[in-house]
Order: C-alpha cells, then structure tokens, then sequence
C-alpha cells in the first residue's frame, strides 16, 4: 500500500456526506479537524439509556420481593436496545451461570442490557436476599460472585425454577422495570437459560411467547407436547424463533432424550416451511456438533437444535467455574456466542459497531503506511471480552 499525500486524503474527505461523517471515530473526527472539515455544529446530546452505569448490578424490588443482576454494556448499540433474560440451573445462581458462559460479556461486546434473575429457594424466603442468595453457605465473598461452588441440591436451600407459572409473574413485573428504567426496546427481547433455567425457557415460550421475540434453552428441555409436565398445554400466542442445545451424554438434564423432538414440535408451532425432522437441514458444525435447522418459519422466525457428540451436563464449548467439567475437544460449540450470532439475526441491526468500517474511516486507513493505529474502546481490544 503507497502513502498517499495529505492533501488527497483531505479531498478523499470532502467527497464524504455530512451524514457519512456522523460515525466517525475519534482519530477520523480530529484528521478531519486538522483539514479544516470537522463538524460544524454541536451533535444533540442523547438521553441516557439507564441511570446505572456500565457493569452488573444488583437491583432489587420490595414490592415484589424478587431481585436481578442488570448488566450494562460500555456502549450501547445503535438505534433501539435489545434486551436479554438469563435464567440460571438448579443449584446454582445468576455468578455461577454469568461466570461459566459469559452472558455480560456477550452483551457487553453487542451493547445489549441484560437482566440475569435470582431464582428460589424451595421455601421460597430469598427473594430478596442479597448477593450471596444463592450461593451455599460459607461461600461469600468471591466465592459466591466467582461461582466456585454449588448449593447442596437435596435440602431445600438451592435457588431454582420449580414453580414456574408462578414465575411467570415476575418476570412480566421486570420486563415492566425495564421499560420504565431502561432504553431497552420491549420488540427485541430475548430468554436464554442453562440447565433449569433452560426448562424455563422453554416453559416461557410455551406460555409466554407474546412477551420475546426469541428463545434459547441450553442442556435443559421440558417438551412442549407433554401437558403433565406444564399442566397445561402449551399453546404459543405467536410463531417463536428458538435454538436449543445439548450434549449426547447429558448425566443430569437428560435433555439429549427430546431436545430433537422439541425442536421439532416448534418447527410446526412456527409454520416453518418443511416441517418436521425429515424437512430439517441438517449439517455438522465441527468435528463434535451437530444440528437441525429449518430457516424458512413464519414471520422471518428460525427453528434450531444443536448437540454436542460425548458432552455431559456442562455447556459447549466452556467449563463450569467450579473445576467439575472434564476438558472437552475444542472443536464443541461454542454455543453462547452462536445463541447471540442467532439473536442478531432478529434485531434489526441494533449491534455495537454495526455498518464500520465506514467509508471515511477506510479512507483514513488508506492515509498511510502502516495503517494509524487505534486506542479507542480499550476494553474491547484488549481480549477481556473474549474469554467466559
């Protein structure tokens, strides 16, 4: 790549809109300063999305006697901001799932808000328990807010979902808080959760669907076709987008058991074009996973299932924070990154960075060699958001 001269990067510039010029970054805005084309008038200042600022904090609700982790990203997406729910497993808390699969992380990364909700314990006396609700006893601390350890699952001080309709409620009351509080758009909000919190999940798609625009259970099924399990049927007020994931040797969930037969049943939930396992594409994403799509459902929604050759009750492609994972071959899914590649698909674009580079801002690579470096959002380049 040649240098080019100042003055042809200085008439590179001008060529460029002034709208163009509105996404620059902060060494694009002061080269075009230097030329004598910077900005003219003063941007208007945006309303805050939030009063809390960026990172996890726990906010809790004394009329409902239930409490969350917020997660608040750097940066917020452009345009409207998507919202994620993550619900936690069974003897385990919002730390030990965020700490495992990197939920903040992720959301960070897509300038998404998160609302990671405490789960019960079987008396159902901790809603508002603080940091360390769910984490057993002794373990304060970090050891609560790392996820080192696990609740004893069989006296009855382990938080979880084990009521779910009468979860349902809540969760109505925080999407609520969220629109009171936040900037986040009510269209373009999204459930995950991991082992238990997965079943919920798929419980709220059954029962909820009118409230997300999409759902991602991970090792941890409830068929939607088995009215004992939900004691109801489960009838969508609408067609869902849905991924799920689950390994083949699930010691716990024993997910691998329907998690087939659950996408499936969605695929037709949906009106997915071919529905039916024999209509799904199926393909193998590495080595050790594999999945059935069906892409063509109602109103631009997907139906997916991905499962992971040999895994047990841990997530693809991380280990739990508490050392009990076996190391797994590296070709596993790395299934909460593709759970986001697969939201983005449905929000229309609102995602940190989208549409750069842009034009100038190639342009002004092209100004020198080496390329000019960049030293903005540090915490993005330095790797920090890359690891669970």
């Amino acid at each position: 790549m040649a240098p080019a001269p100042r003055r042809v990067m200085r008439l590179l510039l001008l060529l460029l809109p002034p709208a163009a010029r509105s996404l620059m970054r902060p060494e694009t805005e002061a080269l075009l300063q230097l030329s004598g084309q910077g900005r003219q008038t003063q941007e208007p200042v945006a309303q805050p999305c939030t009063s809390y600022g960026p990172g996890l904090h726990l906010v809790q609700l004394p009329l409902l006697q239930r409490q969350f982790l917020l997660s608040v990203p750097e940066d917020f997406a452009p345009g409207s901001v998507p919202l994620v729910f993550v619900f936690h497993g069974f003897s385990d808390s919002p730390w030990y799932s965020n700490r495992m699969l990197g939920f903040s992380k992720k959301m960070t990364r897509y300038g998404w808000l998160g609302i990671l909700p405490f789960g019960l314990d079987e008396p159902e006396r901790n809603g508002l328990g603080g940091v360390e609700a769910c984490c057993p006893a002794g373990c304060t601390g970090e050891c609560c807010t790392e996820g080192r350890r696990l609740s004893n699952r069989d006296d009855g001080t382990s938080c979880g979902w084990r009521y779910m309709d009468r979860n349902i409620p809540m969760v109505k009351e925080l999407l609520h808080w969220a629109q009171l509080n936040t900037c986040a758009d009510m269209t373009k909000v999204f459930a995950t959760g991991w082992s238990q919190g997965g079943m919920f999940t798929n419980y709220l798609a059954c029962h909820a669907s009118e409230l997300f625009r999409g759902f991602a259970p991970l090792s941890g099924d409830t068929p939607p076709y088995r009215d004992d399990v939900y004691n109801s049927p489960c009838e969508p007020k609408r067609p869902i987008s849905y991924v799920s994931m689950c390994g083949t040797e699930d010691d716990e969930a024993k997910c691998q058991n329907t998690v087939v037969s659950t996408a499936e049943s969605w695929s037709y939930r949906s009106r997915c074009k071919n529905a039916g396992l024999a209509g799904a594409t199926r393909f193998n994403f590495s080595a050790t996973t594999s999945c059935f799509m069906w892409e063509a459902c109602e109103a631009q929604n997907f139906v997916e299932v991905c499962y992971s050759q040999g895994l047990g009750h841990d997530p693809s492609g991380y280990l739990r924070p508490d050392d009990t994972s076996y190391i797994r071959p590296g070709s596993d899914l790395d299934i909460a990154s593709y759970v986001f590649q697969k939201f983005s698909l449905l929000v229309g674009g609102s995602i940190l960075f989208m549409g750069h580079p842009t034009k100038e801002e190639l342009a002004y690579k092209e100004s020198a060699w080496p390329p000019p470096q960049h030293h903005d959002h540090i915490y993005i380049r330095n790797g920090s958001l890359n690891a669970a």
